[in-house]
């Protein structure tokens, strides 16, 4: 590696390790947070999380139009195009919506814990999935740091060539 891809690699890499850091605070504990990271290549710097991280960061927008029928009327719209198709069962996590139903005591009544997972999943499909942008924020915030840098880099190189 020449010093020039050296010094944009550390570039890459501390900004990586700066977004990865800010977003794990947005986070709460748990597996996204755990697999969040950087990776470090020959020539570059990927940030790395479980998939469903794209869809909580960037959204997912409901299945349903905006007029239907319910008591929530809001459709949340994704920042990244993501959008429910075909059936509701197609967003499937039942074991994580019964998790969610346990550690948040939801409980009922009328309904049994199959008809609450279903009552639940349902209304995820119908409404999205609002974004959280907790990837996409500290992108941004540390966007023109990482561009400082490189300008910074720019006007040495200028001036080593210069004299």
């Amino acid at each position: 590696m020449t010093f020039l891809s050296e010094e944009i690699q550390n570039i890459l890499v501390q900004a990586a390790e700066n977004i990865v850091n800010k977003a794990k605070g947005k986070l709460d504990d748990g597996k996204l947070k755990s697999s969040l990271k950087s990776k470090e290549g020959d020539s570059s710097v990927q940030i790395i999380m479980e998939e469903y991280g794209l869809f909580q960061d960037k959204g997912v927008t409901g299945a349903n139009k905006a007029g239907f029928k319910g008591k929530k009327k809001k459709i949340h719209k994704s920042e990244g195009k993501f959008k429910f198709k075909g059936n509701k069962k197609a967003i499937g996590g039942s074991k994580s919506i019964d998790k969610f139903i346990n550690e948040k005591g939801i409980s009922s009544n009328f309904h049994t814990k199959d008809q609450l997972n279903f009552l639940i999943r349902r209304s995820i499909y119908q409404h999205g999935v609002k974004p959280t942008l907790f990837l996409t924020k500290p992108y941004e915030e540390y966007k023109d740091e990482i561009l400082e840098e490189f300008h910074r880099l720019h006007e040495q190189i200028i001036k080593d060539i210069d004299g």
